[in-house]
């Protein structure tokens, strides 16, 4: 006699689980496509590449390269944040015409979406679906450069994937080998352009100090090559700069906890967050590093989410599509809520299981 058990209704792969999913799912969908239409119909291509084209262009007149204006004007472009070697860098693109650039850039970002994409294990089906959300199409549309940084991101930290299910194969970096100069570069990377990203190369650095600072060779090089044309005083001018850009009172620095919490506070979050970078442990260290780089963000803005998908593909499907609709809804509340979905479910799921993904290869905890 063959006996056959069935799923619980709301197990993992119960039918009643399977509906629910699918009704999220396509709520997902609709609010992504929803939100998505007047971004690409009203918003111009590119925006955020043109902040370090006019800095650029401001230092090759020989003007002030970190205007304050950005600050209290929100009707102006935001200030320009990143630190004087990328000036030499941009330069050469204002050269070009703007819109040749602008549209360039957008290619340049959503073929390094898709191919993030690809890396997380995605099907080609669920891409379009993905660079057509807000966070994503921040990066991508908006031509942030959050999109490289991500990348470096997921290539430091992911191998590419055997099959493309939605379970993406992070490297378990504790292992011998596989921490390796090359995950030092592209640690290092993430934090090139902005310093209060360093949580991933920490995390190295934790495991094999020499691959950690190899890989920060370049950007010191780079650093050191481009100074004799920024001099040492533009290095001055972008702290003062990042300083301004810390101050809560800033309107445009988005749903940071800096704006609601004091200074104090968020600095020892920070420092906190840099400590738990280095001890993180296992194959989804890559995950909680997301979480702590967006939780601790000074300036945060909707590419800044993009970072969370590492742990969004690892928590069960149906704590992921409420954090892609909470986060598209454009509301701080939504945003933190979102987050808080997807850090609870890692929290939790570390003891109980059933919170993470299910398949035949689940996420080791």
């Amino acid at each position: 006699m063959t006996t056959t058990i069935q799923a619980p209704l709301l197990g993992p792969d119960g039918r009643g689980t399977r509906a629910i999913r699918a009704v999220l799912g396509l709520l997902a969908l609709a609010i992504v496509v929803k939100e998505a239409v007047p971004i690409l119909t009203t918003f111009p291509v590119a925006l955020d590449l043109i902040i370090p084209l006019q800095a650029a262009t401001r230092w090759l007149d020989g003007g002030t390269v970190y205007l304050a204006e950005g600050f209290a004007d929100l009707q102006l472009l935001p200030p320009f944040l990143y630190p004087p070697y990328v000036l030499p860098i941009v330069a050469p693109l204002t050269f070009l015409p703007e819109a040749l650039v602008r549209w360039g850039w957008l290619g340049l970002s959503i073929g390094l979406a898709t191919v993030v994409c690809r890396r997380l294990a995605m099907p080609w089906a669920l891409i379009p679906a993905v660079i057509l959300w807000a966070p994503m199409l921040g990066a991508t549309w908006g031509g942030n450069v959050n999109i490289l940084l991500f990348t470096a991101f997921v290539f430091a930290f992911h191998a590419q994937p055997r099959r493309h299910d939605l379970r993406p194969d992070p490297y378990d970096i504790d292992r011998p080998g596989i921490v390796t100069p090359r995950t030092g570069f592209l640690a290092a990377s993430v934090a090139s352009v902005k310093a209060s990203q360093i949580q991933a190369w920490l995390a190295v650095l934790g495991r094999s100090p020499r691959s950690a600072f190899l890989g920060v060779v370049p950007w010191v090089l780079l650093v050191v090559v481009t100074l004799p044309l920024v001099g040492t005083e533009l290095y001055a001018d972008w702290l003062d700069q990042i300083r301004r850009a810390s101050d809560p009172a800033w309107p445009a620095m988005g749903p940071s906890l800096l704006a609601y919490i004091p200074s104090g506070l968020f600095l020892v979050l920070t420092l906190a967050s840099f400590a738990v970078a280095m001890r993180l442990r296992g194959p989804e260290t890559a995950a909680w590093l997301g979480l702590l780089m967006l939780v601790v963000t000074p300036n945060m803005h909707d590419s800044s989410a993009i970072f969370m998908v590492p742990a969004m593909l690892l928590v069960r499907r149906e704590f992921a599509l409420l954090a892609v609709i909470l986060t598209t809804t454009h509301t701080y509340q939504g945003w933190w809520l979102g987050i808080a979905i997807v850090a609870g479910a890692m929290l939790v799921g570390s003891r109980v299981p059933t919170f993470r993904a299910v398949g035949p290869d689940p996420a080791a905890v």
